[in-house]
């Protein structure tokens, strides 16, 4: 097989499977977005759509003044910016079918994470074959992305990590190609990178790094990190814009803390407390570290560029100090698509073990399916700030971290939408939960998915439970038939190896 055809035949794979996992996806797509750093992002593609200005409304938790005595937000501008077309679909359908404007609008927003997670899936596919995995590693791998790790949480709601996902996991397809057009392209997404979130700033550097090992022409070597210098001048831009001085962001500096370092890097991968967890989350990752020694003997400095692009997030993250309601290892969501194609490469004999992995990944991180993980926090919150702090802590009482709550949270947030009436939940968007209870909020109390709120729109939810099934059923005959390709593909480059052997 020529490499044309086998490079047609990796897209077309890649392809089924980001479609079909997008489709599951879609039929989950939460109503709504809960919580400070998402709705935040959020209004400024409000903003942005409705009066062309970064500013966003005043008053309630989110944002802080700036240029002018505006409101602004603390937060990064790419999504923002990528959002803007699926915010003004969203508000266009409200004005049509008669609904919240805010519902309407963040649910189209959060179509957008949702479709860069799906595409992740299948950047992980062809990272995976460019580093040597066969077709059936690489798509096993890709699903196990989608279903067994925290990519499955993060899809559904509007931070910036999938973003910065899929960036990262097309910036390794790219850099690791002998193309000098990819090269450049990894080169300007180191860029796009920051915008989407500073602690991109490693990556042009690491990439420099790689191409210099690689020998390649100096006009390669420096353009990442003239890539990430870009990157950070429009953030400081941005900075002024908002609050007039390139070094004010708005956020915290105290939370970079050298002390309590070592904690929170072990935390990251063997914690079950927020923040925390890695493996615990995200069990398929523990198979890259044998998926890596595979790949260093046969492509070292490649293998080297993905572990280090981890290794680099990882370090840099455990001078960050939690605080954040988070589901897992949320700073490492960007770097999962290292660790996933990796895990390609073990031996095919053990793919039974990346299968049990992910079914058990699959086990944790299912219950946000129906339900908003923040739950759980905002239950905790209802009982006291010690319960709430000590679920938060990395090395906290095991008992109370999410990890082992999330079934029962989920199940109450279903049991309270069962006798919750949708409409009059709608009809108080806005309006703020109780104090010292935050599980009065609106989207605490219904079903975490799209077709629960369609009554609003005066379509039954047993419409929206049809669709929904249809888009899952969809989605698994679409990655049956993409596994099936697979299959057909290495068998008919076998048969052919065959053939060209006895001839």
């Amino acid at each position: 097989m020529n490499t044309e055809t086998s490079d047609k035949q990796a897209f077309k794979i890649s392809l089924a499977l980001g479609l079909g996992v997008g489709l599951i996806y879609l039929a989950f797509l939460k109503p709504g977005i809960w919580g400070i750093d998402g709705t935040e992002m959020f209004w400024v593609s409000h903003s942005l759509v409705t009066k062309g200005s970064f500013a966003i409304p005043s008053g309630g938790t989110i944002g802080i003044v700036g240029r002018g005595g505006e409101t602004y937000a603390m937060r990064y501008p790419l999504i923002s910016l990528l959002a803007t077309p699926f915010v003004a679909i969203g508000l266009f359908l409200a004005n049509l079918l008669n609904l919240p404007s805010r519902y309407a609008a963040t649910i189209c927003a959060l179509v957008l994470p949702l479709i860069l997670t799906a595409l992740t899936t299948s950047l992980v596919t062809l990272l995976a074959l460019r580093l040597g995995s066969s077709k059936k590693g690489a798509y096993l791998a890709g699903l196990a992305l989608a279903f067994g790790t925290i990519a499955l949480v993060y899809a559904r709601e509007f931070f910036a990590e999938p973003v910065l996902a899929f960036i990262i996991a097309l910036m390794l397809y790219w850099g690791i190609s002998k193309n000098y057009t990819e090269h450049a392209g990894a080169s300007i997404l180191a860029g796009l990178a920051i915008l989407a979130k500073p602690s991109a700033i490693i990556l042009g550097p690491i990439f420099s790094l790689y191409f210099f090992l690689k020998k390649y022409p100096w006009r390669i070597i420096i353009a990442p990190s003239l890539g990430t210098a870009m990157g950070v001048l429009l953030y400081l831009g941005y900075n002024y814009l908002r609050f007039e001085s390139i070094f004010s962001s708005g956020q915290d500096s105290d939370r970079l803390q050298l002390t309590g370092m070592p904690e929170r890097l072990v935390g990251m991968l063997l914690s079950p407390g927020a923040g925390g967890g890695l493996f615990w989350y995200c069990p398929p990752t523990i198979l890259a570290i044998w998926g890596f020694r595979r790949a260093l003997r046969s492509k070292p400095l490649e293998a080297w560029l993905v572990a280090g692009v981890f290794l680099g997030y990882w370090v840099l993250h455990s001078f960050w100090a939690f605080r954040g309601w988070n589901w897992g290892p949320r700073f490492l969501v960007p770097v999962l698509p290292c660790l996933l194609a990796m895990t390609a490469l073990i031996p095919q004999k053990r793919w039974n073990l990346l299968i049990g992995l992910t079914l058990f990944g699959f086990f944790w991180n299912a219950p946000t399916l129906v339900s908003y993980y923040q739950r759980y926090y905002a239950e905790l919150e209802g009982k006291g700030s010690p319960y709430l702090l000590q679920a938060l802590q990395l090395w906290g009482d095991p008992s109370v971290a999410p990890l082992f709550n999330g079934w029962g949270a989920a199940f109450r947030q279903v049991g309270d939408a069962l006798s919750t009436n949708v409409e009059d939940v709608l009809k108080n968007v806005g309006a703020p939960p109780t104090v010292g209870n935050l599980v009065s909020s609106d989207l605490l109390r219904i079903v975490a998915v799209w077709w629960w709120v369609l009554p609003a729109a005066g379509i039954p939810i047993w419409v929206g439970f049809m669709i929904a099934l249809f888009l899952v059923g969809s989605g698994v005959w679409i990655l049956r038939w993409g596994w099936r390709q697979t299959i057909d593909s290495e068998q008919g480059a076998g048969s052919r190896e065959q053939g060209a052997g006895s001839s």
